[in-house]
């Protein structure tokens, strides 16, 4: 008989369990959609895209995916992780100060995860959130302790993290990263790895310092700018964040080519243009 109750205790604990992430996932989902955030596709999907609210983030609005992210693990808190983000923005603008602060000391920890999802989910989230604006040069959100040192951990892990780990430490403009993604940059190019150079490129562009300039020049003039893949866009990009040379216009008529719709919303999105 007491195999059986607790048997039945544990039944019955799981299924309190998984009403609650059923009740906080709707929740979510609930609140994205109330803000123009299409959802059929997933949350990750709406990250992904570079969804933007249609209706003004009110204050409390954030509380649900807060909630999950700071309170949970596993695919509830990814999803907490990328509904915050969508919510609140690039560079949080549509979170207070305490919420960020309460965001970041989670997606720290979700950077340093041994979970694979949660170390890419936090890592993208935390890039995009805590971004440098590229409008409001000196006015950036507060980084949460151990952020840049758990990106600079996270380098190396696998390919896709990395790529991830590097567009993070650009967005936030975080200028003691530019010697390794420099090194990293004419590494992956002499590798071919032509994703990863792009990827370092795009983050030696947004820190824009020391030989930046340099560097986004000799990759507009040679091979590797040549095509109509990612690694081609992110070299127009580093052009028209570094040279404003026009080559906005580049990431614009990406727009009508379906495999870098998303990569070049992206990119126009943070250069402050329309996005349709």
């Amino acid at each position: 008989m007491p195999i059986t109750f607790r048997a039945a205790g544990l039944t019955l604990a799981l299924s309190v369990c998984s009403g609650a992430a059923l009740f906080a996932q709707a929740s979510i989902n609930e609140v994205l959609t109330r803000h123009g955030i299409v959802v059929k596709g997933g949350i990750a999907s709406a990250f992904d895209t570079h969804a933007v609210p249609t209706t003004p983030v009110t204050p409390g609005a954030l509380a649900a995916p807060l909630a999950s992210l700071t309170a949970v693990k596993g695919g509830e808190q990814i999803n907490g992780a990328y509904a915050f983000g969508v919510l609140a923005g690039r560079s949080g603008r549509a979170a207070s100060a305490q919420e960020l602060a309460a965001a970041g000391v989670s997606l720290v920890q979700m950077v340093g995860s041994e979970d694979r999802r949660s170390r890419l989910a936090g890592t993208r989230v935390a890039g995009r959130i805590f971004a440098a604006p590229y409008d409001r040069p000196g006015v950036s959100p507060a980084l949460p302790a151990g952020l840049v040192d758990a990106l600079f951990a996270v380098l190396n892990r696998d390919a896709e993290v990395d790529q991830f780990a590097m567009e993070a430490l650009g967005l936030i403009r975080e200028r003691s990263a530019m010697p390794s993604l420099t090194e990293r940059y004419y590494f992956y190019r002499e590798q071919n790895k032509r994703s990863l150079a792009g990827g370092a490129l795009e983050a030696i562009a947004r820190i824009g310092d020391g030989n930046a300039a340099a560097i986004v020049k000799q990759a507009a003039g040679d091979a590797f700018a040549q095509g109509k893949d990612a690694t081609a866009l992110a070299v127009a990009f580093a052009r028209e964040r570094v040279l404003q040379d026009g080559s906005i216009a580049v990431i614009q008529q990406a727009l009508d080519d379906r495999s870098r719709r998303d990569q070049a919303r992206g990119y126009l999105a943070e250069l402050g243009a329309p996005v349709p």
